[in-house]
């Protein structure tokens, strides 16, 4: 079967190019043939409804200021005209997605071009990350509106909406999202809360499944990653953290100087945007590979990452993740309750005590997570089997 995948664009996020990597790694292990398209299909709306969505979005964020997100996006179409530093940041990752991910990029095409592409596929999967978030996704493209007089099968595996509600969502969004999910011949979501949402906002039944990024095993990651043999360094407190805050860095600190360790970050040294032009190359982002190799060679780790946390299950490490709201809390409680590592969350270096820094257990997490990822991949092999 010819199968489109279409998730989040693909720049320098890690988790992000992790979780689009194993989808398709696991669809290609079915058999098919796989293409991922590289920056997220945009419809080319009509300039008065962008400058519609732009608005209330901005509104939400410039006056508001209740969550975390991108409003240009609605009111430019093309991604490319980031600056040429902007781009040199990403160099180490976009290698990863030329090497490993097989590609199409729908985004510069024509409305019509786009659809003539679309309709050479037996299916489409949407997902995973937070493509049903409404601000950070393009809900028409993400439900697939524009493929509704298309014949091909239409299934979202691990879609997440990144909170326990809809209050992101436009009363456009909500009515285009209402319609077009039922175009799906199967919907799967990330949390359990995206479970309830869809059954109780769309009246369609949706089942939880796993990150696309745990389909895989710590060997797989390990074949990945050959070329690292090299550990960064012993003694490792990893730490890989989106948001730096005082709060953070206090946690960081006291589980450091408890374990006896030295900590290092897992990313980039600066944020693009606190530095000028000419010191571009401090904000370059470490390869792929080096990123899984620092779970790999940690002692313990510091993350508010979702991917971050999930990579230290998969490499079993000890670890604590700090809650990050502005990011969506609900894909943090979902996986960890789960497993069974609830206690592993914490928000405040108050939250922080002894039996947090102690070695976990991980006999029963990865009995339970081979049983979830058995069911996980039977989903997709269920609904991928039939033709269209």
């Amino acid at each position: 079967m010819k199968i489109l995948i279409l998730t989040q664009p693909l720049h320098t996020n890690y988790g992000g190019l992790l979780q689009a990597y194993a989808l398709q790694q696991i669809l290609k292990g079915m058999g098919h043939d796989v293409v991922t398209d590289r920056l997220g299909v945009v419809r080319k709306l009509p300039l008065w409804n962008r400058a519609l969505r732009f608005l209330y979005h901005a509104v939400q964020f410039c006056i508001l200021k209740n969550y975390r997100y991108y409003p240009y996006r609605y009111l430019f179409v093309s991604f490319d005209k980031e600056s040429k530093a902007k781009r040199s940041i990403a160099i180490n990752t976009e290698r990863f997605v030329n090497t490993h991910i097989d590609t199409i990029d729908l985004l510069t095409r024509s409305n019509e071009s786009v659809i003539d592409a679309v309709r050479q596929f037996d299916a489409i999967v949407v997902g995973s990350d937070q493509v049903w978030r409404a601000t950070m996704s393009d809900i028409p493209t993400y439900f697939l509106s524009f493929t509704k007089a298309m014949n091909m099968k239409r299934i979202a595996y691990a879609a997440s909406f990144g909170t326990d509600d809809l209050n992101e969502y436009s009363k456009m969004d909500m009515k285009i999202a209402s319609e077009s999910i039922k175009l799906f011949n199967a919907v799967s979501v990330r949390e359990k809360s995206g479970v309830h949402l869809c059954r109780d906002y769309f009246k369609m039944d949706a089942v939880h499944v796993l990150d696309p990024t745990m389909l895989l095993s710590k060997d797989d990651y390990l074949k990945l990653i050959e070329e690292e043999d090299k550990p960064c360094s012993e003694n490792i407190l990893l730490t890989y953290v989106l948001d730096r805050t005082q709060e953070k860095n206090d946690i960081i600190q006291r589980a450091g100087e408890a374990l006896h360790l030295t900590s290092c970050e897992n990313g980039a040294v600066k944020y693009f945007s606190n530095v000028v032009e000419s010191n571009v190359s401090e904000c370059t982002y470490p390869s792929v590979s080096r990123w899984v190799a620092g779970f790999r060679d940690a002692q313990f780790v510091v993350t508010d990452s979702f991917h971050g946390t999930v990579f230290s299950i998969i490499f079993n490490k000890p670890f604590v993740a700090i809650l990050n709201s502005k990011r969506g809390s609900s894909r943090f409680i979902s996986l960890l309750s789960v497993l069974g590592l609830e206690n592993r969350l914490i928000s405040t270096t108050n939250d922080l005590l002894e039996e947090h820094l102690k070695p976990i257990d991980y006999t029963e997490v990865n009995k339970i997570l081979n049983d979830w990822r058995y069911l996980s991949i039977s989903f997709m092999e269920r609904h991928l089997k039939e033709a269209r």
